[in-house]
């Protein structure tokens, strides 16, 4: 039949929340969820006990009932295949459905009116009885995604509650007129809840026992606000507590539900072996379990009038024997609000919300339980209530909350605090925790370690949210003045019950407040004035209101804390009983010392001479025997005393607090005894050593007077207790005992392995006399008295007693042996330090603890052995003997086998022996043998040694000294045998002399040191080098030897001597030795005229055709002064310069040497007469030249001869200067006709003007060539920098892919750079990247660039620390000489910035400008560091030492060695060949140093030269300056990550190859640019020679 909607549709719990099943509610026509298509599920129950689920896609309105079971059917004899039902389904039968309400469907089912992707149960009947259990019913396969937190930890009574959670929440949602019955039923054979809800259908059913499908999530909000005690017991969150519960309890487990409406009871059972072992019926990856079907029980229908319930047993529960008083309690306690309530009525009855039933028994008629027992102990006080509401601040961080619940921005609480008096002089609370214990509970609470909070939640009980106090609550720590001690005592009187609703989240296990969620944490420091600090797992105070009311009015915390106190004050005055107290006038102690000696806690005692207790006067200076286990200190024995003092807690009037006895036992003196003195007017109380006693022993009848007699009579047995001395037993007497050990009779011994095994000492009374043999071992003179007796053993070395260290310490009680009792048995075991091992005093000192007996000490002294078992050196350096001088003494010792040093008796015949490797002979030529001042070393001093055979074992020098003694080897010593300083040296070539000319620099150099014995000198040996007629080219004079021995002074030296035959040496000194010096003699030259000079000419003539010569000492002209015109300075440029004081001549006129000789074609002669001297000298060589003198004689008075009279001769000199020989100018017929001059003078003219032609032609045909010469040259270097620039950017990008040289970063730093519109160090990268390589020459061809892109550093902390520290000279410019400053910025004759030339002009041409000044930096004009470098080119400084020696801690380095250069500027050298580490970062960073923390820094300050950084942004300028506060530099070196690899060897020859290229580059474009000039200079003289000669001879 086809029913209506509710026909088929399934029914839920009542609790279950509507606004859920409506969200998820499809309606015809959607999808049963976004992204997938929605079906129809069907569960269908065989007759044979099997489950089928049928799927029926959307868009089916109805299924007829033939059809569905066509598909059963299908589906069942798929499953028959895996599965063997016991019966078959009779398929031919009158089949029909029958749903949960016992409807009957025989033909068809609308599918129209049922929920998209909701499961339905329906029964197949086919005439047969039906099975009640069913295979695979359920799918519990838990949802993973809920199941984010599980419980940590299950007890018997958490796991029961967690099902009782359940059973809470489905009776509390009966109508008022239903039963609301929780039964709970424990057994060793089963455990049963029952409750009166409104029960489970198929689907409740099923989510009741999958994990993380809980019923009630979404019941939480619902149950935030309301009134207290917040009784909506929402607990359900997490999906798993019945399921996890149910398996903690017991194997198996049987969960039976009915609803109202429903006729069967469906069941659900699981098994844990099952679950866990993975042999759950279905598919791998989900469980699924039995079921079934049944009629409710005639009980079950009895319990439950209204027709629903739901019961859940467990079978073969793990925990047996229950203590079910103890459970009773436990349950009542943890829903003491369901069971007994005061809230709800309006009238202040108690009501029973639920009827809680355990075994039978109503909890409510049960006496017991804490919270029972704390009602009844409290007072009929006032109780202190706060309501208080948090809220959570917008904008904060979401506040975290469980899987599958929404989180509450809201939380309340109520906070009642009741005062449990102290009553009879016993604390209330104590008598709580004496009920408590009785009833089984397992605390170890006292009063002091009470915890005075409990938390509820919806009024379920929190077992752990158990805490000590809240903050407003405790004033244990408060600083309060005399008259409110009171409340530090009364606030340890109360106890805090918090009630709190469902906006605070529980722990999964529900026992406890979640500890990371911000109500919890607001919640324990409410009335902290102090809030929390914010990390990554605590919320701030300030992240929460909290609104605090009281009786309807808000407070704050000054008001709640006034209004507190004002509470306690009020309970402390009305209910407090106060105790016995003394008789006598007290005296008051504040703040007394030994607090814990004493047991008391307060801060205020009365010390009374006598008091009153058990209607009895007890007095100072009572004898009382205090008997045994009267309390604590006293189990063993009764003790006698003497009482001194009572001590009662607080002022006079106060609450009983602790009262105390003080007394002194019989056996310590009366100076021992407690002290009550005035220190100050103020009073002093010192316990020493008495003994406090509670007043309580009197009243257990433990504590009794003693008259005078019984008090003497244990005074007397007391003294012949006393001890008088301590013994040791002999080795005599402990042979006698049975020992075979102990200490040595005689003060001093020698060292061995048999330490004493044991030592035995007894304490002797005072009648005892030593002299006696015969009583050293009767018992009589031996104590039998237990005492405690201590043993330390010291030891320090005879030359060092300061260092006295404790190597064993013990205590030993008496024992017997052989019958005599009182010995006291030390066995010393002392690992670390074995006795008698070791030379030295060891002191044994014995002790016996608490007692006037003398200590004994017994010193013992050890000598080493006399067998030697090894020499060795007295310190463990390294020794160097060098050739021929005397070595530092070596001091050898000997030591015996447990390493102490052995003295010398006498001076030990020792040989000496030094082997070398490689069969290097090292002769011994004398040595001096001594022992020491102590004779406790061998001294082996004025050793020396020869060699000649030093270069076959170099560079190591390594070496052994044997030492050995008739035969017999002794020690091997590794030394080092070095070469001597040096004697002698020679110079290579063997020509070298033939370099030494004036002017030149020496290019092949190489000394070769050797000492007195032909050693080469050894390896950066720093020789200091003298030298005479040289001049260095670089500054230092001090060199180091190489590995073979030479300095290479090539290029070094330049000759500054002349040709007047002085000789020049080089000399060569060190370890300030006489300096060992060579000469050479430089051959003299002289400068002679070889042509004839008249003695007398006319004035205004001219001098011609005169010809020099330098010659040598034989008269040969010397045809090497040649000068090379063109080479531009590499060979030495050799000119003549005439000079005269007679006239002006310009001496910037020059005349070249060809082959010795120089050709002056014309000398002017002055126009008066008189006599004319002028002086031709070399322009290089001052001392090669030559003084002429001449007669001038007016001229005769005739008509001058004149080559061409149409010329004006002062139309043209008077605009000429003086001209060269060489100049076409000299020698044109204007010049020729200015000159009057004889026929045989104007003939000489005619010939000089064809020699001008000759050579005008000459000159600019080797011009041509030279110039046709260049332009080939730079036409192939243009395409070999092609091929290079090619390769280059080839190589380039494999280098990128290999990651270890490219830096990262570079061109973002580039681009911030250029960025800056104001800035030169922008202009000048703009320009550097508008040229290409080869066009870099000229003035920007000097220019490297700025100092943030000449380096890289390996971590952004390094690169930004450094940035901060350099500031704006990270933007400085940096080029090659101090004349390329000069080219960057031009001024006028004022002084005034040109803005027309170089980087102005640049920068106006972008649109920019420079504002103020900027840095530049010339690496030739820094002066560089003389530091040694590393294979890695790092400065080689010494690490910092601070005061006391060792290196600084946290030190990482020097700032210069931890910035890399960049790869493109790794062959960036100056001049002298250094490279701008030692120039460039040196000149900025210095010796800077780099260190981890501040702390470090601060720490080495003392060690601190020009600066240090730290890596956590701290910054030491030296020299007392210090950079504060903090700098984000946007312009910061680029970084290069650390190689993550290691390079191959393909990788490392790609990588040489693009330096090679890049330095081979660099040379061909400086080439070029040379060149190029040439090429210029060329074609300006050839159109100069070329002009003339068309002017003139054509």
């Amino acid at each position: 039949m086809d029913g209506k909607r509710q026909l088929l549709t399934p029914q839920k719990r009542p609790n279950e929340d509507s606004g859920t099943r409506q969200f998820n509610k499809r309606t015809p026509g959607s999808g049963g969820g976004v992204g997938s298509q929605g079906v129809y599920k069907l569960k269908v129950l065989l007759p044979n006990g099997m489950t089928v689920l049928v799927k029926i896609p959307e868009g089916t309105e109805f299924i007829t009932v033939r059809e569905l079971v066509n598909r059963v059917k299908q589906q069942c004899n798929r499953a028959q295949k895996t599965s063997n039902p016991k019966k078959n389904v009779r398929w031919d039968a009158d089949l029909c459905f029958i749903d949960d309400y016992d409807r009957v469907f025989k033909s068809s089912i609308k599918l129209i009116r049922l929920e998209m992707n909701k499961v339905y149960t329906l029964r197949l009947d086919d005439g047969s009885q039906p099975s009640t259990i069913f295979e695979n019913m359920w799918d519990l396969t838990p949802d993973t995604e809920l199941l984010m937190e599980l419980p940590e930890e299950y007890t018997f009574e958490t796991a029961l509650a967690d099902l009782v959670d359940n059973s809470l929440q489905a009776v509390w949602t009966n109508d008022e007129g239903d039963d609301r019955l929780i039964s709970v039923e424990v057994s060793n054979e089963k455990i049963s809840i029952f409750d009166t809800g409104s029960g489970m259908d198929s689907t409740s059913i099923e989510k009741w026992g999958k994990m993380g499908a809980s019923l009630h999530r979404s019941y939480r909000t619902q149950a935030i606000g309301g009134k207290p005690p917040y009784l909506k017991p929402a607990f359900g969150m997490f999906g798993y507590g019945g399921f996890i519960a149910s398996m903690h309890l017991g194997r198996r487990t049987e969960v039976s539900s009915k609803t109202k409406t429903s006729k069967k009871v469906y069941m659900l059972c699981l098994e844990r072996d099952a679950l866990v072992g993975g042999s759950v019926s279905g598919s791998k990856g989900s469980w699924r379990t039995y079921g079934g079907l049944r009629n409710p029980t005639k009980e079950e229908l009895e319990l439950s009038p209204g027709g629903s319930f739901t019961k859940v047993e467990i079978f073969e529960p793990k925990m047996r024997s229950t203590n079910i008083r103890r459970l009773k309690c436990k349950l009542k306690d943890i829903y003491f609000p369901y069971i007994q309530c005061d809230d709800l009525s309006k009238k202040g009855k108690t009501s029973t919300p639920i009827e809680f039933e355990v075994n039978g028994v109503n909890l409510a008629e049960i006496p017991g339980g804490e919270v029972a027992i704390t009602n009844l102990s409290s007072c009929n006080g006032p109780e202190f209530v706060l309501q208080v509401r948090f809220k959570l601040k917008h904008g904060n961080a979401t506040m975290t909350s469980s899987q599958g619940t929404r989180p509450s921005d809201e939380a309340n609480a109520r906070l009642t605090c009741v005062y449990l008096p102290v009553k009879e002089g016993k604390e209330s609370i104590e008598r709580v925790l004496d009920a408590l214990k009785e009833d089984g509970y397992d605390y170890t609470e006292e009063f002091g370690s009470f915890r005075h909070v409990s938390c509820r939640r919806l009024g379920r009980l929190l077992p752990d949210a158990r805490w000590a106090w809240l903050p407003f609550m405790d004033f244990r720590q408060r600083s309060m003045n005399i008259s409110q001690v009171f409340l530090k005592r009364s606030s340890m009187r109360v106890k805090c019950f918090i009630e709190t609703d469902a906006g605070f989240s529980p722990t999964p296990s529900k026992t406890d407040f979640a500890h990371q969620n911000p109500f919890t944490t607001a919640l324990r420091n409410l009335g902290s004035k102090q809030s929390l600090e914010k990390d990554s797992d605590m919320y701030s105070l300030t992240d929460v209101d909290v609104d605090i009311r009281r009786d309807g009015k808000s407070l704050n915390l000054t008001q709640l804390d006034k209004q507190y106190q004002m509470w306690l004050k009020d309970m402390h005055d009305r209910y407090d009983e106060e105790g016995d107290s003394g008789i006598d006038e007290p005296v008051l102690i504040v703040n007394p010392s030994d607090k814990k000696a004493l047991h008391i806690s307060n801060n205020v005692v009365r010390v009374h001479k006598a008091f009153r207790r058990k209607e009895k006067i007890w007095k100072s200076g009572q004898k009382i025997k205090i008997l045994k286990g009267a309390c604590g200190g006293f189990h063993k024995q009764n003790v006698y005393a003497t009482l001194e003092y009572s001590l009662f807690e607080g002022f006079q009037g106060d609450a009983a607090g602790d009262a105390w006895m003080i007394c002194r036992t019989i056996d310590i003196p009366e100076k021992d005894g407690c002290l009550l003195e005035s220190v100050e007017e103020n009073p002093k109380f010192e316990l020493q050593k008495s003994v406090s006693i509670p007043m309580s022993v009197i009243d257990s009848g433990k504590c009794l007077a003693v008259d005078d007699s019984k008090w003497n009579k244990q005074m007397e047995k007391q003294y012949q207790k006393f001890p008088s001395t301590i013994e040791i037993l002999t080795s005599r007497q402990c042979r006698e005992l049975g020992l075979e050990s102990s200490l040595p009779d005689e003060s001093e011994t020698y060292a061995t392995d048999v330490s004493p095994a044991e030592i035995v000492a007894v304490i002797r009374p005072g009648t005892y006399k030593s002299g006696t043999p015969s009583k050293h071992l009767d018992q009589k003179y031996v104590m039998k008295d237990n005492f405690e007796m201590s043993l330390v053993i010291t030891y320090y070395a005879i030359k060092k007693p300061q260092d006295e260290t404790n190597i064993y310490s013990g205590r030993v009680v008496a024992s017997t042996l052989r019958d005599l009792q009182g010995l006291y048995v030390f066995k010393p075991k002392c690992k670390s330090h074995p006795l008698f091992q070791k030379a030295g005093i060891y002191t044994f000192t014995f002790s016996i603890r608490d007692s006037s007996c003398e200590k004994c000490v017994v010193k013992v002294q050890v000598k080493p052995s006399r067998e030697v078992h090894r020499w060795a050196l007295a310190k463990n350096s390294q020794y160097n003997l060098t050739v021929g001088c005397p070595c530092k003494p070596i001091s050898v010792l000997m030591f015996d086998q447990y390493d102490n040093q052995i003295p010398f008796l006498e001076l030990p015949d020792v040989s000496i022996q030094i082997n070398c490797q490689d069969a290097a002979r090292v002769i011994l030529n004398d040595w001096c043998p001594s022992l020491s001042i102590d004779k406790l070393g061998l001294v082996i001093e004025d050793l020396i040694i020869e060699s000649s055979d030093l270069d076959s074992i170099r560079p190591s020098y390594d070496a052994t000294m044997v030492l050995t003694l008739t035969d017999s080897h002794l020690l091997d010593i590794p030394i080092k045998v070095l070469p001597g300083c040096v004697q002698r040296f020679t110079v290579q070539p063997e020509n070298f002399v033939k370099q030494l000319i004036p002017g030149i620099v020496i290019q092949d150099l190489n000394l070769e040191l050797f000492d007195a014995h032909g050693n080469h000198v050894q390896e950066n040996t720093k020789v200091e080098l003298r030298v005479d007629g040289f001049r260095w080219l670089k500054r230092s004079s001090a060199k180091k030897v190489d590995a073979c021995g030479c300095i290479d002074l090539g290029c070094f030296l330049k000759v500054s001597e002349g040709y007047s035959g002085k000789s020049v040496s080089l000399a060569v000194c060190s370890n300030e030795e006489t300096p060992i010096r060579k000469e050479w003699q430089i051959e003299k030259r002289q400068l002679r005229i070889s042509s004839e000079i008249p003695e007398r000419c006319f004035a205004g003539s001219q001098l011609e055709h005169l010809v020099f010569e330098v010659v040598n000492s034989k008269g040969e002209v010397d045809v090497n002064f040649h000068d090379e015109d063109g080479n531009h300075g590499i060979r030495q440029s050799h000119t003549l310069v005439i000079k005269s004081h007679c006239m002006e001549i310009d001496e910037s006129v020059k005349y070249a040497f060809r082959e010795g000789r120089c050709i002056v074609r014309a000398v002017p002669v002055p126009s008066e007469e008189g006599e004319f001297t002028f002086v031709a000298v070399h322009s290089n060589c001052p001392d090669l030249q030559l003084t002429c003198k001449v007669m001038i004689d007016l001229p005769l008075e005739t008509e001058p001869v004149n080559i061409s009279h149409n010329l004006n001769v002062h139309s043209v000199v008077e605009t000429e200067t003086p001209l060269d020989y060489r100049s076409p100018l000299y020698h044109t017929p204007k010049t020729m006709d200015t000159c009057p001059a004889t026929a045989k003078q104007h003939e000489a003219y005619i010939d000089n003007f064809y020699q001008l032609e000759k050579d005008l032609y000459n000159e600019i045909h080797e011009i041509g060539l030279r110039i046709g010469k260049l332009e080939p040259e730079i036409k192939k270097l243009e395409e070999a920098i092609e091929v290079n620039l090619s390769e280059c950017e080839g190589l380039r990008d494999q280098i990128l892919s290999i990651g270890t040289h490219v830096p990262l970063g570079k061109n973002k730093i580039m681009e911030r750079v250029e960025s800056k519109s104001d800035c030169a160090g922008s202009l000048v990268m703009k320009h550097l990247n508008a040229m290409q390589d080869r066009d870099r020459h000229g003035v920007m061809g000097n220019i490297i660039g700025i100092v943030a892109l000449l380096g890289t550093t390996s971590t952004f902390e390094l690169s930004r620390l450094f940035a901060e520290y350099l500031g704006d000279q990270m933007l400085a410019v940096v080029c090659k000489h101090y004349e390329d400053v000069h080219l960057l910025e031009g001024y006028d004759k004022k002084g005034r910035l040109n803005p027309d030339f170089a980087l102005q002009m640049f920068a106006r041409e972008l649109g920019q400008s420079i504002n103020g000044r900027y840095h530049v930096l010339c690496i030739e004009d820094i002066r560089a560091c003389g530091a040694d470098k590393d294979a890695e080119g790092k400065l080689l400084f010494p690490d910092p030492t601070l005061p006391c020696g060792s290196r600084p801690a946290g030190f990482l380095g020097y700032a210069v060695n931890l910035v890399n250069i960049d790869d493109d500027h790794l062959d960036t050298v100056t001049d002298s060949g250094f490279g701008l580490r030692e120039t460039l970062f040196y000149r900025l960073f210095g010796e800077t140093q780099v260190y981890e923390t501040r702390d470090d820094m601060t720490r080495a300050v003392s060690c601190i030269k020009d600066g240090a950084v730290s890596l956590d942004g701290g910054i030491l300028r030296g020299n007392g300056a210090v950079s504060l506060g903090c700098l984000e530099p946007d312009v910061i070196f680029p970084v290069v990550p650390a190689r993550n690899r290691l390079l191959s060897e393909e990788d490392k020859r790609e990588l040489d190859r693009y330096r090679e290229l890049k330095l081979k580059l660099k040379q061909m474009i400086a080439t070029l640019s040379k060149n190029r000039k040439s090429l210029e200079c060329e074609k300006g003289r050839f159109k100069e020679r070329y002009d003339l000669y068309v002017k003139y001879f054509t």
